[in-house]
């Protein structure tokens, strides 16, 4: 009688489980990050601080036990609930400290979400974290590394909307509340930084696509692009008019006469239509180039504000009509 190996549900032969061999770091893609920081050592000697804010991605033994000069830290969201020195896990600890009240934090529209004010509450500590026994060369790192550990958490989220919660370990002193808050300002304007690279790429001026091979040329074109890409960013954060800027903030004041003459062309009959915000504004300049840029004007009920692509777009059109203002003025 012959025997037979069984097979797997679905008509699979049974597999052995395999294991994945480990990859020394700088042979993944998560070697970036560890490259990331040493650059910054070696171009931002001279700064006086400097601070790499990076998303879970980042969340690695090795990117902490790296080597840095004094003046370069560190501010990483946490991914993975690391084991601690004192036998407790990194999530459960943060749970269980103790929490201050921190500030509002503005959440988008998003998934059907309307925006919202979040209420927070904050509470920070040092931890020591250990070293995985899993890794090509983490055998070679420090058994444990002490680190600063801020945790934000959102308070009374409404109904079937997921709170904001965020573990940020830092290098950096926090040993007050200004502190924690600080490093909670920083890790928030890291999603500024990631608009304004969109803006340059994808969702704006698409420098990816340029066919430009010469490592000189490319650095002008992206210094060129970055400097559209933060004008676009700068109407995005006041077409809302919370910030108060003036439109000298952007524009010289022979602006004026052409954003004016502009609003009355854009502006609809009914009064959602028009635009409320008042003359020599940074805010009306950012509704008049939202229009030229496809945005109808309308805010709310599902209706979303002009955001940084509209804007590249609408700037474009604003430069060239005041190319062509400037150029009849001379004839």
């Amino acid at each position: 009688m012959t025997s037979r190996k069984r097979a797997a549900p679905g008509g699979r032969k049974a597999r052995e489980p395999q294991r994945r061999k480990p990859r020394p770091i700088a042979a993944k893609e998560t070697a970036r990050w560890i490259e990331g920081q040493r650059a910054a050592n070696r171009a931002l000697g001279g700064a006086a601080m400097v601070t790499i804010i990076a998303d879970c991605e980042s969340d690695i033994y090795e990117a902490f036990a790296d080597p840095r000069a004094d003046h370069v830290h560190l501010l990483i969201r946490a991914e993975h609930n690391r084991c601690l020195a004192d036998g407790d896990k990194l999530f459960a600890a943060m749970a269980a400290a103790p929490s201050l009240a921190g500030r509002q934090i503005a959440i988008p529209a998003k998934a059907g979400q309307p925006a919202r004010k979040a209420p927070t509450r904050v509470s920070w500590r040092e931890v020591e974290i250990l070293r995985s026994s899993h890794g090509h060369d983490l055998q070679k790192l420090p058994p444990s590394l002490e680190i600063r550990v801020v945790r934000v958490e959102e308070v009374d989220p409404p109904d079937g909307v997921k709170p904001v919660l965020w573990l940020l370990l830092t290098t950096h002193k926090v040993e007050t509340l200004a502190d924690a808050l600080r490093i909670v300002d920083w890790y928030r304007a890291r999603w500024t930084v990631e608009q304004v690279f969109r803006t340059m790429k994808t969702q704006g001026f698409n420098m990816e696509d340029s066919q430009i091979e010469t490592p000189e040329a490319m650095a002008k074109l992206a210094i060129a692009v970055l400097i559209a890409a933060l004008r676009a960013m700068q109407l995005v954060h006041a077409r809302s008019g919370a910030t108060g800027q003036k439109l000298a903030d952007a524009m010289d004041g022979a602006a004026g006469p052409i954003v004016e003459a502009l609003v009355v062309k854009l502006q609809g009959k009914t009064a959602k239509l028009k635009n409320p915000h008042p003359p020599d504004s940074l805010a009306r300049l950012a509704w008049v180039v939202g229009r030229l840029g496809g945005w109808d004007g309308y805010e709310g009920h599902g209706y979303k504000p002009a955001g940084p692509k509209t804007m590249a777009i609408g700037l474009t059109r604003f430069d060239a009509i005041r190319e062509g203002w400037e150029m009849s003025k001379d004839v």
